[in-house]
């Protein structure tokens, strides 16, 4: 054949530029579809197995809490409790306010069941005490009643023997 070469030129680098394109807007469309699922789905907080449930007292550092709100994108406006001196670069308290009132209330609620338990179980020994003191009393006047019965017998027997 001749001396020029008829073929398609190698197109390779131009494929593996639109390759990596498609790609990367291939994973750009999933994050942003993942993200939007995620913000669309409700945020359930599991219960925090530490012992610093509910809303914060007092810092690690010994500060009361104050109550600040979000200024970020993910949670415009959200209320969340910190240490006024957060920015030391020290560990400080810093929980959402609405997760810390769930665990108050949970709390709460616990210790109100407890409570209800408790105030069943010592209604009952009450009713349990009240039978046992009428049956005590219903057998007192009983006997009452029979001493008084034996006296006046005696007492009229003896005033007909007079």
């Amino acid at each position: 054949m001749g001396q020029y070469s008829y073929s398609q030129p190698s197109s390779s680098s131009n494929s593996e530029d639109l390759t990596s394109l498609i790609e990367a807007e291939a994973e750009m469309y999933a994050a942003e579809a993942e993200i939007s699922q995620w913000n669309a789905e409700a945020i359930n907080y599991e219960p925090s197995p530490e012992g610093d449930d509910g809303i914060p007292r007092t810092c690690y550092c010994g500060s009361e809490p104050v109550h600040r709100y979000s200024q970020t994108p993910k949670d415009p406006y959200r209320r969340y409790i910190t240490c006024p001196n957060a920015d030391d670069g020290d560990c400080h308290v810093w929980k959402w306010w609405d997760v810390a009132a769930e665990e108050e209330m949970r709390d709460i609620q616990t210790e109100l069941s407890e409570l209800k338990v408790e105030a069943n179980e010592r209604e009952q020994k009450l009713l349990i005490l009240e039978k046992r003191i009428g049956k005590f009393t219903k057998k007192k006047s009983g006997a009452k009643l029979m001493v008084f019965t034996i006296v006046l017998v005696g007492l009229v027997f003896l005033n007909v023997l007079d």
